[in-house]
């Protein structure tokens, strides 16, 4: 990863303030800044399907169509084969669908704690946040209907387009990474030694409240109770210690101004310095993975929101984009009309959402460009849809215009995104690989919901909703938050 352009000389000692805060708020961002390693296999979509029958040998082609949701369909057959009485062990996507059900646990009241012997898919919750509820029917009584009687989450191996990539905690990160990344092999070896001893984690607070994550055979009332729950503990205490402890030795670096040199740090601390301040610019970032082909990917952001109303400047950007000032000016300016059919549109855009639009940071390129409109409206002319049977659209902006004029939809049916974020051939896979990116498969209602000041923020109801793992390192990144 190449250092940012503004850190290549001296960096400013902006890190020293960390000193000052709890452990357990050292690595996280502000809120509005812009496992070992996943082993599992899977099943990609293939996009042609056939069946060859006993009397002829010719393949019969069935349209793809016909299949209807594949997502959803894996999602039910993973739960359904997870409460099946079979004892034989299977997977999907990674997740197992039959867990040894005969270790016995401490019953508890909470009803967010399933005991031990529950399986990965029974674990899954229906619903993870009623008020996060309560805002969305307020927002799209439709799609609310569809979230609360069908929404579903479970991670994935690689990422799909229709599909979600979660940032990972840099906790998570170092745990998962590369082996030939420094931080993995120093966060292992300092898991097994006697330096990290039990006591940093069945005796530290995990609020200012004094809640503690785990401590000998009982829980919090905001952790499960299982081995999976103990283990994940386990390496994340390990690996926030150890992160504190080496970012303390590069603090140390800092001259009498209180900066610090890059070229005078050894590979090591350069690495994890690399690791932080990307953490620290993608920091719970969720993504809609819009396409993935063999020239590169790219993802959408969608829990960064950047307007609730349309001032005449941002109808501007959104509707036609940016242009830069100069080759000597790299600041991007709102680009006016070039004639009356561009001023005519700009008004008509207004008039449709000026009082209520949904306007979020899509990613850091092509910002200059429109914005993508992003909706769940099948019959939306001139809309397209992501990928076959995800349910969901772009574009069709003049139809979404005159929709809202008309009455027939609600500004909040649609969102849109400046900007979004490109990758390389297999550069967002290399990312999933070293465990900055966790993907999830979902049903559409978590992508088209507005992020509009929810109660719980969408990270943590996406991980939630996913269960198991994802779901315990939701809980420990929110214990950090004082502001929820």
């Amino acid at each position: 990863m190449m250092m940012p352009s503004h850190s290549a000389g001296h960096i400013t000692f902006l890190l020293s303030a960390m000193l000052l805060l709890p452990a357990t708020s050292f690595l996280q961002p502000q809120a509005h800044s812009l496992i070992s390693k996943i082993s599992t296999e899977h099943n990609q979509q293939q996009h042609c399907y056939y069946m060859t029958t006993n009397d002829e040998d010719e393949d019969d082609y069935i349209d793809e169509d016909s299949l209807g949701d594949w997502r959803s369909f894996r999602m039910n057959l993973a739960n359904s084969a997870a409460s099946s009485t079979s004892t034989s062990s299977s997977t999907i996507d990674g997740i197992d669908l039959l867990e040894e059900s005969s270790k016995k646990t401490t019953t508890t009241t909470s009803e967010d704690v399933p005991s031990s012997s529950s399986t990965r898919a029974e674990s899954r919750p229906k619903s993870v946040s009623k008020q996060n509820e309560l805002l969305l029917s307020a927002q799209n009584s439709a799609l609310a209907e569809e979230y609360i009687n069908g929404v579903w989450a479970h991670e994935s191996s690689i990422p799909e387009v229709g599909g979600l990539v979660c940032r990972m905690p840099l906790e998570s990160e170092i745990y998962r990474g590369s082996p030939d990344s420094f931080m993995y092999n120093k966060l292992q070896t300092f898991l097994e030694s006697d330096e990290y001893g039990t006591e940093d984690v069945t005796t530290r607070n995990t609020n200012n409240n004094g809640q503690r994550s785990l401590r000998s055979s009982t829980t919090s009332q905001s952790m499960s109770f299982s081995a999976l729950a103990a283990k994940t503990v386990f390496w994340y205490r390990g690996a926030e210690k150890l992160l504190k402890q080496e970012m303390v030795k590069i603090m140390s670096t800092a001259n009498t101004n209180g900066r610090i040199d890059p070229s005078e740090l050894d590979e090591e601390s350069l690495e994890l310095l690399q690791l932080y301040m990307d953490h620290q610019s993608t920091w719970q970032e969720v993504c809609l993975v819009t396409s993935n082909n063999g020239g590169g990917s790219k993802t959408i952001t969608i829990n960064r929101p950047m307007a609730f109303k349309l001032s005449k400047s941002m109808a501007r950007l959104v509707l036609m984009g940016a242009y830069q000032a100069g080759e000597s000016d790299s600041v991007a300016v709102t680009r006016k009309e070039k004639d009356g059919q561009e001023t005519q549109n700009l008004v008509k855009f207004l008039s449709a959402f000026e009082n209520q639009c949904a306007v979020y940071v899509g990613g850091p390129d092509d910002m200059d460009k429109p914005a993508v409109l992003v909706h769940g409206i099948e019959d939306l002319p001139g809309a397209v849809e992501i990928s076959r049977g995800t349910g969901i659209y772009q574009g069709g902006l003049e139809a979404a215009i005159d929709g809202v004029l008309s009455g027939k939809y609600k500004p909040l049916d649609f969102r849109f995104f400046v900007g979004h974020t490109r990758y390389t051939k297999g550069q967002l896979e290399d990312a999933v690989t070293k465990g900055k990116y966790q993907p999830i498969a979902c049903s559409r209602p978590l992508v088209l919901k507005q992020c509009i000041q929810l109660p719980k923020p969408l990270w943590h109801e996406v991980l939630e909703f996913c269960g198991g793992e994802l779901k315990e390192i939701s809980k420990l990144e929110l214990s950090k938050r004082e502001d929820l």
